[in-house]
């Protein structure tokens, strides 16, 4: 649970609060307003309600640590590609798509994924998980302002894309092949 647990915050702390912690260095940056920079974050809040049935449907189908391990590494290349966007159109367009990648890491499929491989037991390490995943803003929030002001927003978002990849990933997939093994 531990590693599930883990994952969790990294996924939530590079996928989710980046967009808050980083949206002042975006309008000072880019010169865009308020609602034009929000509007991603909306449309990332859409397309992981469009992508959660989809999600679902794997994790019951038994894909269960591909759906984490895989949305979290897509997660990380569209992070790494939004350190590089220029126009408002891209920016919208790339979270949007880590929007989508919201439905295949986060919370509920993570949740998802514990009910089905736990079953009657899943509260609790569904509590354990989200002790240690809760402090995602925490982390995120210094973490990005101390990357941020030293070298940049851009270079903020591809050291949380490459902390998903090297570290999140793992643990996801990990955590969830463990799961998996105690529980057959």
């Amino acid at each position: 649970m531990a590693l599930l647990a883990g994952g969790q915050l990294l996924v939530w702390a590079g996928l989710f609060y980046t967009f808050a912690a980083l949206l002042l260095h975006w309008e000072s940056d880019l010169g865009w307003a308020k609602p034009d920079l929000m509007l991603g974050f909306t449309l990332a809040i859409l397309s992981s309600a469009i992508v959660a049935p989809l999600s679902g449907r794997l994790i019951d189908a038994g894909f269960g640590k591909w759906v984490l391990s895989g949305g979290a590494l897509l997660g990380a290349a569209l992070l790494a590609s939004l350190s590089q966007v220029t126009g408002h159109a891209g920016f919208l367009i790339l979270w949007m798509m880590i929007g989508a990648t919201h439905a295949l890491c986060l919370y509920e499929p993570c949740f998802a994924f514990v009910t089905r491989t736990v079953g009657v037991d899943a509260r609790w390490a569904i509590t354990r998980i989200t002790l240690v995943a809760g402090f995602a803003s925490t982390a995120a929030f210094p973490f990005a302002a101390l990357l941020a002001g030293a070298y940049g927003w851009r270079m903020a978002l591809l050291v949380f894309a490459l902390i998903i990849v090297l570290v999140a990933v793992p643990l996801l997939f990990a955590g969830a092949v463990l799961l998996e093994r105690s529980n057959t």
